[in-house]
C-alpha cells in the first residue's frame, strides 16, 4: 500500500511512503524529502534576503544622492552668497578709496589756494602796496 501526500510552498514535493520498503524505506525516503524542503527553505530566505539587501542598497544610494545633490545645491547658494557679500565688500571699498582721495584732492586745492592767498597777501602785489591789515613797524610807533 503506497500512500501519496502533496505538500505546498514554492515547489510541490511528493511524499511516498511505502510499506513494501519498510519502516526504514519509509523514514529515510521522508528524510531526503524533509532535506528537499530544509534546502528549498533556507535557499527562499536566502533569496528573499539578496532580494531585499538589493532593494535597501537601491533606496541607501538614492537617499546618498540626494544628499549629495542636495549638499551641492546648498553649498552653491552659499558661495553665491558669499561673493556677493564679496563684490558688495569691494565695491564699498573702491568707493570709500575714491571719496578719501577726491576729498583730500580737494583740500590739497584749498590748502594750496590759502596759501598762495595768504602769500600773496602777505608779501603784496606787485605794485608795492601792503595788504589793509599789515602796518609796517614804523607806522605804528
Amino acid at each position: 500500500m503506497a500512500t501519496e501526500t502533496q505538500l505546498t510552498g514554492n515547489g510541490s514535493a511528493n511524499i511516498q511512503s511505502d510499506s513494501q520498503h519498510g519502516v526504514i524505506g519509509s523514514w529515510w525516503q521522508l528524510a531526503i524529502g524533509m532535506t528537499e524542503s530544509s534546502c528549498s527553505f533556507g535557499f527562499g530566505i536566502a533569496q528573499d534576503t539578496r532580494a531585499e539587501l538589493r532593494r535597501r542598497t537601491d533606496v541607501t544610494l538614492t537617499f546618498v544622492e540626494d544628499i549629495s545633490v542636495g549638499t551641492l545645491k546648498f553649498v552653491r547658494r552659499v558661495i553665491d552668497r558669499v561673493d556677493g557679500i564679496a563684490a558688495e565688500s569691494l565695491g564699498r571699498g573702491e568707493a570709500a578709496v575714491l571719496v578719501a582721495t577726491r576729498t583730500l584732492r580737494r583740500a590739497g586745492h584749498g590748502v594750496t589756494d590759502l596759501a598762495s592767498n595768504t602769500l600773496s597777501d602777505t608779501i603784496g602785489s606787485s605794485n608795492g602796496r601792503r595788504p589793509e591789515g599789515l602796518r609796517s613797524s614804523s607806522a605804528t610807533a
